[in-house]
């Protein structure tokens, strides 16, 4: 058995997420003590008791999605199950190399929030857009991006072969929608503060960029495949100009599961709210095992199962 850990993204966040597992396992709490020492506000609290509207808030969003992912994979951990690789989606990337210890806990809670932040401040509130392609090809979805006039749109999330995400100006990713209904094509607007993992980005990753010179990212204790090409990664001196690319390049998820299985990979388990990341393995790949961690149940149902192959 070959275990990957993949760490969610924005947009799985909700109320009262991860509280069971912080009554019942120390390493959760530990990681979420870490997030409010770090940032001296209470992440746990906003996790726990805030609303869907206060959770929703890049600003909130992004801090919290990293202490839920981790303090899954610690509590995984702590039960003996480790990962022989990792990989995050999006921010999840950020909890993907704090895991590996490629980056102190602390420290990169303070780096989400600066993420965060200037992720948000980067283009004005209602001039971005992201919208997702169901049931169309990433060739599909190119085509239509290159066929709008009006505004700015580029695939941004490749989810799985059926599924890819643009991001873009508001006029654009509209203009990109009409053309997606021309043609038949189901296309979803999304629910998000920002246009993410695109050129838009580029004031954030300038900002990120600065913050990086006063930080150093050791070599991860286990190959960390990176969104920017879907490849894995072992040296720490490659890691900031990564995530510098990352903040405006498409997350190349298809490829990072592809890679993964090529790889050896055979069991693949989710780390954090939600269930997007395990739907995406199951359209992607086949032939492989699926299981996450978002909760006590969750975590059990994992355990035993993990038990159950090994016996």
């Amino acid at each position: 058995m070959k275990i990957a850990l993949l760490f969610s993204g924005q947009g799985a966040q909700y109320p009262g997420m991860m509280k069971d597992l912080y009554d019942t396992e120390t390493s959760v709490k530990n990681v979420f003590d870490n997030a409010d020492d770090a940032l001296g506000r209470n992440i746990s609290t906003l996790c726990f008791e805030g609303t869907q509207e206060e959770l929703n808030l890049t600003h909130n969003t992004q801090p919290c999605m990293l202490a839920s992912d981790l303090a899954a994979a610690m509590a995984l951990k702590e039960h003996g199950v480790v990962a022989d690789v990792v990989a995050g989606f999006s921010l999840g990337e950020y909890a993907a190399l704090a895991y590996a210890n490629a980056i102190d806990q602390k420290d990169v809670f303070k780096l989400i929030q600066i993420r965060a932040d200037a992720m948000q401040e980067a283009v004005a509130p209602g001039e971005g857009a992201m919208a997702a392609f169901v049931g169309a090809t990433s060739e599909q979805v190119e085509d239509i991006c290159s066929r709008v006039t009006k505004g700015y749109v580029v695939a941004a999330n490749y989810n799985s072969p059926v599924q890819t995400v643009v991001s873009g100006s508001a006029t654009g990713v509209d203009e990109a929608c009409e053309l997606a209904e021309k043609a038949e094509l189901r296309c979803v607007k999304l629910a998000v503060s920002a246009p993410f993992h695109c050129a838009l980005m580029e004031p954030a990753a300038i900002r990120l960029e600065e913050e990086f010179k006063t930080i150093t990212f050791d070599d991860p204790s286990v190959p960390v495949y990176m969104n920017v090409d879907g490849n894995q990664y072992v040296k720490g001196d490659v890691i900031a100009d990564l995530l510098v690319k990352q903040a405006m390049s498409p997350v190349r998820w298809v490829q990072t599961l592809e890679n993964m299985k090529e790889a050896g990979v055979d069991t693949f388990i989710e780390c954090g709210p939600g269930k997007t990341l395990s739907g995406l393995v199951k359209k992607t790949l086949k032939g492989v095992k699926v299981y996450r961690v978002e909760n006590v149940k969750t975590l059990n149902d994992t355990l035993e199962a993990l038990k159950n192959e090994n016996s």
